[in-house]
């Protein structure tokens, strides 16, 4: 597999280079124009006039179930469009198989509405190397509206049933252990970096796959397994309520949310970063060039507000540039990085 020239630096590194090399082509291109959430050209080429008000109803289908990050993010922005649009948004969970039932349901819907996706690095990026087979195309069956926020992931642990106090206690008891431990996955990006905390810890765990964040975090509270890296979304409301404790952050760096909680990084594990973006496009088959602009206009506008950045914030996302080109560039290079770690920890499907 030949990698991108990021290959050999943490994921932190590579978005940060990558958004920046990306930037500075745009200037030189004068492109600038790429930064301003509402720029409709990336579709002039498709869209005959542009459409200010819409005439169909919008169905938004969220990759994974309801109450975690994709889905709190997919309402906000729904909530956006209708108000702009002026018609009703259907927001509809379809979780499992890491994205993909929802990825080929829109892309194979019918025309009778406009069918947008919200999903991320699983369906757009990571299952290419997950899975032999797809049913559906990331790149040519999708029309790229917003890259619309990055998430880290909080170790999280049931105190009643960890009785360690912070990392160092959970790793030391963990490498004492004779048995396996057990480790919950909602999601691809939750699942890597539980796999990549476990090869470099060295300790012995075992994945518990779940369709659902929400899911995930009941068997959790209930005592069902031994830690999980859960989206913030999810995670933030169980930690202020003292439900769980969260023992580390996997991205590259420290959440205002979570301000005395360090990350993996912190911990001795020098470049662990493990983060998913969160993402929204447009099925081809059912979603004209020129409701795509407008669509990727409207979600930008609100997302770029300062409400909307402190929407994202206050459930412990990232926000990011949401123009549909930095999507492009997120998905091409992931395709890549994602791909080498999910090849090293042996998680392709046979």
């Amino acid at each position: 597999m030949k990698l991108p020239p990021y290959a050999s630096q943490s994921p932190h590194e590579a978005v940060r280079r990558s958004r920046r090399d990306w930037l500075q082509c745009a200037a030189g291109a004068g492109l600038m124009s790429l930064l301003l959430p509402h720029s409709l050209h990336a579709f002039a080429s498709d869209a005959a006039a542009p459409v200010t008000r819409l005439d169909k109803t919008v169905r938004i289908t969220v990759a994974y179930g309801a109450g975690g990050a994709s889905d709190a993010i997919a309402r906000y922005v729904g909530d956006a469009i209708a108000q702009r649009g002026g018609k009703a948004v259907v927001v509809e969970n379809k979780p499992g198989a890491d994205g993909n039932i929802a990825a080929e349901f829109v892309a194979r819907a019918p025309a009778d509405a406009y069918n947008l996706l919200v999903s991320g690095s699983s369906t757009h990026a990571a299952n290419a190397t997950i899975y032999k087979k797809l049913g559906y195309h990331p790149m040519t069956d999708f029309t790229p509206l917003a890259n619309m926020a990055s998430t880290p992931y909080a170790m999280i642990v049931n105190p009643k049933r960890i009785t360690q106090n912070n990392a160092a206690e959970f790793l030391a008891w963990a490498k004492k252990e004779d048995k396996p431990l057990s480790f919950a996955s909602a999601n691809v990006g939750g699942r890597i970096a539980g796999e990549r905390f476990k090869q470099l810890t060295k300790i012995n765990a075992v994945n518990v796959p779940y369709k659902s964040s929400a899911q995930a975090m009941t068997d959790l509270i209930g005592g069902q397994f031994d830690f999980y890296f859960c989206d913030m979304v999810t995670a933030l409301p169980q930690i202020k309520a003292g439900n769980v404790r969260a023992l580390a952050l996997s991205g590259a760096d420290r959440v205002p949310s979570l301000p005395d909680v360090p990350t993996v990084a912190e911990l001795g594990f020098a470049g662990f970063d493990v983060s998913s973006w969160i993402a929204i496009w447009s099925a081809k088959a059912s979603t004209p060039p020129a409701v795509s602009a407008a669509l990727s206009q409207w979600i930008g506008e609100a997302l770029s507000a300062p409400a909307g950045k402190e929407f994202l914030m206050s459930k412990g996302l990232v926000p990011t540039p949401v123009t549909p080109d930095y999507l492009t560039m997120l998905q091409e290079r992931d395709t890549k990085l994602w791909g080498k770690i999910i090849i090293d920890a042996g998680m392709q499907q046979p």
